[in-house]
């Protein structure tokens, strides 16, 4: 079964260490809640923000998660040092979706994903099945990597903030574009569908794509 999407807003962001023009103070008034957040949180924030998401259904993804907390968390065990409580707070992968919840007080459902280099062709393939029931869902995937030594393990020279996001809906139009998967210095693999979904919408008034579910 094939569903067609029709793209109503995009947004992307990327920065080969760490992006600075999140815009968190503006978007999160509450210091309490704006301290808390993970990079991955203000990535996803900032990105729904772009597609003018507040409420309604979320379709998330990450193949690392919230890695920079999941590393804090090793190395204070490592060095018999006390976990830091929000580090296990926000070290679960649903946490970025969860802090964009509570932010706009959105009680529909999210779901988070994790596949691997397949994440965000999956978090879209979920968001196609979505919008069977909705009229509007979002989806975006995020990784969030800058952890101390991550320049041992990142061998591909992947940008360590990447972020993208689309608010989608389904139409009964025929699909204009058709997705290949070139492969793009910087973008890590698990972003690598969106991107390239991301650049062939930028030049059309109006984008569509096939899914298949």
């Amino acid at each position: 079964m094939k569903v067609n999407i029709k793209i109503l807003k995009k947004a992307f962001v990327s920065n080969k260490v760490k992006l600075d023009n999140l815009n968190e103070k503006e978007l999160v008034k509450k210091m309490i809640l704006r301290r808390r957040l993970s990079r991955s949180s203000k990535i996803l924030i900032k990105l729904a923000h772009e597609c003018e998401f507040k409420n309604g259904n979320m379709i998330y993804g990450s193949a690392y998660g919230e890695v920079i907390d999941t590393v804090n968390i090793l190395n204070s065990i490592n060095n018999n040092e006390p976990v830091s409580p929000s580090a296990f707070q926000n070290s679960v992968y649903n946490t970025a979706a969860s802090y964009h919840s509570i932010l706009n007080e959105n009680k529909n459902e999210i779901l988070t994903l994790s596949c691997g280099d397949k994440t965000s062709y999956k978090v879209m393939q979920q968001g196609a099945l979505a919008t069977l029931k909705e009229d509007k869902v979002f989806v975006s995937s995020v990784e969030a990597i800058n952890f101390a030594g991550v320049e041992e393990l990142n061998k591909c020279n992947t940008d360590l903030e990447y972020g993208i996001g689309f608010l989608i809906q389904k139409t009964e139009k025929k699909a204009n574009i058709k997705i290949d998967m070139n492969k793009q210095d910087g973008v890590p693999n698990s972003l690598l569908w969106m991107k390239n979904l991301y650049d062939l919408c930028e030049n059309k008034n109006e984008c569509i794509v096939s899914i298949e579910l």
